[in-house]
């Protein structure tokens, strides 16, 4: 089976009763549609005999007023069928809002390396652009594929009708349809590979727009407002030449459907007119005839619709699928193993490099996790890493993780997220409150926590001079606050949920030394037993850490306290040394 069909039914099983009850509709309205002109034939021809034989009209009228309450009864049928449309509508929102749900929930899952390969204007434009509106997926899976199956039970139904009236007439109606078959696949592969180029300029307009909104600071200070916007004109010149191109080639489709089905029309006039005029056929024939050509005109034109806007469909599917299959080596936990404890952690043997350079090779270290431990290093020692690695941002290239001497990758996910409050060194507020910022990862609010948590990350006070309190709207990553206030409430919300383990991503880099100071004495009060693994360069840090990692350049590291890898590990010397002349006060 085809994979975009196969991918099509996977996505109508989500809905069963809904796609049976568009084919129901669609089966009805085509139908109820259908049976119109050939009533009005049979009125027609009554009253057209009526007026020839001159007969008595008392009861033969009787019979007419029977057929006019009959087509009246329909009208009424089809003031039912009308809601069609409307539900064709609703069930392209569905889709795309469980098609959108479920791919962002696979793009959340994907490790760094997913994210290196797709920028965010791209993912946007997939998630967004791709899913909505003609004749993309949502659209396509409703809309799209009944109308072409309501156009296809309206064929069939009229051209039953056609045939039961005068097959040989219906022949000639018929003469242009090969041509329209020849066209469209004379030009399908055109079409898709048009509209896969003008999907992908679509994607590169919105990550320069993404890349402009989120650097303008950047743009401004090298004063490159003019060299920026070359840029973006290039991409949206980019994109216009390859969305006029499309159009160009849908237009002349539409001109060329429009007028093969002109000489429908004109073979009807021609042929009819000839066979009515002879008294082959009936008048009431020949207006039913002309009525069901002009009924079929845009069903013959949807029907190779279908094709087109599948084509065009298949390439946004396409591009769904590619980030969903994407490989996630960041997948793990079996969720074999709860944790209701965390003593310790350990990498053995771990090796992990970028690009296939080696960082790390066969690290073995332990942490104890009720300790406070500090990991310092040179710049592009491998830092951030070795805490990326801990908290499954990303994964080994081989060897193990261990919590409490169990590989990380065996353990309940929820138990292991949950027992790590991490704060990353740039931390990323969201546009909420600060109360919504702080309560992010918790589902049900400790209000005495919740003042501890404020008091221990210094926020009290700051919150206290807001005019809206802990209701002030932090703005687009939260720039109404301070870089400093940024990070203490990124400290807030990892400790809100009252982890086991502490991971620090060099926080006090936003944080003077007596709120530093402040912070750990308040956490030795209210969380005395949260170990900590702090990335810090400032040198007074080392007084709050029961023990130190270093890591130097060759990416080795040497555990201790202060005093024993000052006296034991001269390189260590050098780096306190060096941070000491230097005056970095981090």
């Amino acid at each position: 089976m085809n994979k975009h069909l196969k991918w099509v039914i996977n996505e109508w099983k989500r809905y069963k009763s809904l796609v049976v009850i568009m084919f129901f509709l669609t089966i009805l309205t085509s139908f109820i549609s259908s049976v119109y002109p050939y009533l009005f034939k049979v009125l027609i021809d009554k009253i057209d005999f009526l007026q020839k034989n001159k007969a008595d009209y008392d009861e033969p009228m009787q019979e007419i007023y029977r057929f006019i309450w009959v087509i009246l009864g329909i009208g009424a049928v089809r003031l039912v069928t009308s809601i069609y449309p409307a539900v064709r509508a609703w069930i392209n929102m569905k889709f795309e809002h469980s098609l959108r749900m479920r791919y962002f929930t696979d793009i959340t899952e994907k490790d760094y390396k997913f994210f290196n390969k797709f920028r965010t204007g791209d993912l946007v434009t997939r998630l967004t652009n791709d899913l909505t509106d003609f004749p993309k997926i949502a659209w396509f899976l409703c809309s799209g594929i009944f109308r072409a199956f309501n156009s296809l039970v309206n064929i069939i139904f009229i051209m039953s009708m056609m045939f039961f009236l005068n097959w040989k007439l219906t022949l000639y109606s018929l003469t242009p349809l090969p041509v329209m078959i020849i066209v469209f696949y004379l030009v399908s592969t055109s079409l898709e590979k048009r509209y896969s180029k003008n999907q992908e300029a679509i994607s590169s307009i919105n990550s320069q727009l993404e890349l402009s909104f989120s650097g303008i600071k950047i743009i401004k200070a090298f004063d490159c407002e003019e060299k920026y916007n070359r840029f973006f004109d290039i991409a949206l010149e980019e994109r216009y030449n390859t969305e006029y191109s499309l159009i160009k080639l849908q237009a002349g489709l539409n001109l060329i459907y429009e007028y093969i089905g002109y000489l429908g029309q004109i073979a009807i006039l021609f042929f009819g007119g000839y066979m009515a005029v002879k008294g082959t056929i009936t008048i009431g024939t020949f207006l039913a005839f002309y009525t069901y050509l002009m009924m079929m005109i845009y069903p013959m034109l949807d029907l190779p619709q279908l094709f087109i806007s599948g084509k065009q469909a298949f390439v946004n599917i396409d591009r769904l699928e590619e980030i969903k299959n994407f490989p996630n080596e960041n997948q793990r936990f079996s969720n074999e193993v709860p944790v209701d404890r965390f003593d310790s952690l350990k990498f053995s043997d771990t090796s992990f490099g970028y690009q296939e350079k080696a960082l790390f090779t066969n690290l073995n270290l332990e942490i104890d996790s009720h300790k406070k431990t500090l990991l310092m290093g040179e710049v592009g020692c491998g830092k951030s890493t070795l805490i990326s690695l801990l908290t499954g941002l990303i994964k080994p290239d081989s060897g193990e993780i261990l919590i409490n001497n169990i590989n990380v990758d065996k353990l309940k996910r929820d138990d292991f997220l949950n027992s790590i409050g991490y704060v990353p060194q740039d931390p990323l507020l969201f546009s909420g409150t600060i109360h919504s910022n702080v309560t992010f990862g918790v589902k049900e609010i400790d209000q005495e926590l919740y003042r501890q948590v404020l008091e221990t990350s210094q926020l009290d006070n700051e919150i206290a001079g807001f005019e809206k309190r802990d209701k002030t709207i932090l703005g687009e990553k939260g720039t109404a606050v301070s870089g400093g206030q940024k990070q203490r409430i990124a400290i807030a919300r990892a400790l809100m949920r009252k982890p086991k383990f502490l991971i620090l991503d060099d926080i006090t880099s936003s944080l003077d030394a007596e709120n530093e100071r402040k912070l750990w004495v308040s956490m030795n009060k209210y969380f005395p037993e949260t170990g900590a693994l702090m990335v810090s360069h400032r040198i007074s840090t080392v007084a709050y850490a029961d023990e130190i990692i270093f890591i130097n350049k060759e990416h080795h590291c040497f555990k201790g306290t202060h005093l024993e890898l000052h006296r034991n590990n001269p390189q260590y010397r050098d780096f306190i040394q060096s941070q000491m002349t230097n005056g970095k006060k981090t």
